[in-house]
């Protein structure tokens, strides 16, 4: 229930969905004995509780009425009665014990019905009118007590049974607080009898009794109504509280159910890959063999100039997919928590020098001048040698590919205050825009530059870098602005580290 709900009315909650639209109530209610109708409850916009609802407070009546004793009432009777021996004879005094003890026995079984047969929505009526039928032979089995218990001419027991009937009000109106029309068939006949006795006497006082009365059981009525708004507000809570419950079990069974299906459609994939591997790179092998073979006219020379560059442009192209099918194997492992790293002292420094060297060839061919600028005695890094590589290199080879000629690359590596390496590749290309660093970082994604130039990559690059960072337990942070460049900087922690010593491991 809202807090919307609250303020419309305490016993106004919040109506499912699924149930019938207030036309189809209208016509079931349409359907019901007025008398019935008549204690129907209601909501704050005049519409019937959902069945659902009322059903729920009728089990909390059958609740609310489980005593240790069950047929304690009756038994109150028995002394009760006999305050009236020594006037009314002993035949007049048993009807209104074995009334109520016969309206506490159908009651009772009522009660153990209702349990026994776990009644559902489609019943409903049939309990409605059940238990409005036992309410009302209770309440009339007590109210025969002013009838058979009324003693002529004497005012103080006349008093006595009248102080009795307004008392059994406080525990009725108590018990049936929970189900509203069991409390009104319970309630109303004790107050008209009680009321009808004190009329009959004639007199002012009596009738201000009377009206007193009448006052007085509007306002429990209202109390009771009010008591009845915080137990359908409990109701309607226990009930989303449910519908959240049986919503998260049913979202963790699809999650579960949807996590296999990936697991297998990874595992799907593992294999593909696995099989396409040995496939794909078998015979690319011999392509690219071969095509430096001709390209190199290791056996002489090509008798049409054009067959040589036709060769070389094989060789590069069967490079080229060599590279990126052993991008894929690798993102492909990264991904599924696969990526085997051999741990190793490494001088990330030197690395970074092994790899300037093998892009440099391509970094003069763009007139594009690579820079370094590593701080004094850096750390050595316990991780892994190919690894650390594949990042130098996939940076420097993204930096030189998109840097304009004449440009520069830097190359760095520092210590950060808090223990951290940081290292990476900075560079003046035309940059990222800020809306697409993050898309960049994914597989076979690229930005407007990349795009803008088809055939300088497969977007693998930095994804398979911020995944090799992931690993070693660092990270990777790409910053870039429109027209100025790129800053790619990977993070790796201090656990990571290893003290200097005199002669380090190279690489």
């Amino acid at each position: 229930m809202t807090v919307g709900d609250m303020r419309q009315g305490n016993n106004a909650p919040r109506q499912p969905a699924s149930h019938a639209s207030s036309g189809e109530s209208a016509e079931a209610d349409g359907a019901r004995p007025s008398w019935i109708s008549t204690f129907i409850p209601k909501t704050a916009n005049g519409e019937p509780l959902p069945p659902e609802m009322r059903l729920e407070q009728m089990r909390m009546l059958v609740e609310s009425q489980k005593l240790p004793v069950p047929y304690a009432f009756p038994l109150l009777m028995v002394p009760y009665v006999a305050c009236f021996a020594q006037y009314i004879a002993w035949y007049w005094l048993a009807v209104p014990v074995v009334l109520v003890l016969l309206a506490n026995w159908v009651n009772r079984k009522t009660m153990l019905d209702f349990v026994a047969t776990h009644p559902t929505v489609d019943n409903i009526r049939e309990w409605e009118r059940r238990f409005a039928a036992t309410a009302l032979f209770f309440a009339f089995s007590v109210s025969s007590t002013a009838l058979f218990l009324w003693v002529p001419g004497n005012v103080l027991l006349q008093s006595f049974v009248l102080t009795a009937l307004l008392l059994v009000l406080a525990p009725l109106a108590l018990i049936t607080s929970c189900y509203m029309p069991s409390f009104y068939a319970s309630t109303i006949p004790i107050g008209g009898t009680t009321v009808l006795r004190l009329v009959s006497y004639g007199d002012l006082i009596h009738i201000a009794l009377a009206a007193v009365l009448v006052m007085f059981t509007i306002l429990l009525a209202q109390l009771t109504a009010r008591l009845n708004g915080i137990m359908l507000h409990s109701i309607t809570l226990r009930e989303d509280k449910s519908g959240l419950i049986e919503q998260l079990f049913k979202a963790k069974r699809e999650s579960d159910a949807a996590r296999a299906r990936a697991e297998e459609a990874n595992r799907a994939k593992s294999h593909f890959l696995a099989n396409m591997s040995h496939e794909l790179r078998t015979p690319l092998n011999a392509i690219i063999g071969f095509s430096e073979v001709m390209s190199s006219e290791i056996f002489g020379k090509h008798s049409v100039p054009t067959y040589k560059e036709y060769a070389h442009d094989i060789n590069r192209s069967g490079q080229h997919l060599l590279g990126l099918i052993n991008d894929v194997l690798d993102l492909s492992r990264i991904e599924a928590g696969r990526f085997q790293i051999t741990e190793e002292e490494v001088d990330l420094v030197q690395l970074a020098e092994d790899c300037r060297r093998i892009v440099e060839i391509r970094a003069q061919a763009q007139r594009v001048t690579i820079v370094a600028n590593f701080g004094d005695d850096l750390p050595i890094v316990f991780g892994d040698a190919r690894a650390l590589r594949q990042t130098w290199i996939n940076l420097l080879t993204n930096a030189v590919k998109f840097s304009p000629p004449g440009s520069e690359v830097l190359m760095f590596a520092r210590m950060e205050a808090d223990g951290e390496l940081r290292f990476g590749i900075h560079d003046n290309g035309p940059g990222i825009a800020e809306s697409e660093i993050e898309k960049v970082l994914h597989a076979f994604t690229q930005g407007a530059s990349g795009l803008a130039q088809p055939g300088k990559g497969s977007g693998l690059g930095l994804s398979i870098v911020k995944g090799l960072l992931a690993v070693h337990g660092g990270r990777f942070e790409l910053k870039s602005t429109v027209g100025q460049g790129t800053q790619a900087e990977c993070v790796l922690p201090p656990q990571r580290l290893r003290a200097r010593p005199v002669i380090a491991k190279r690489a």
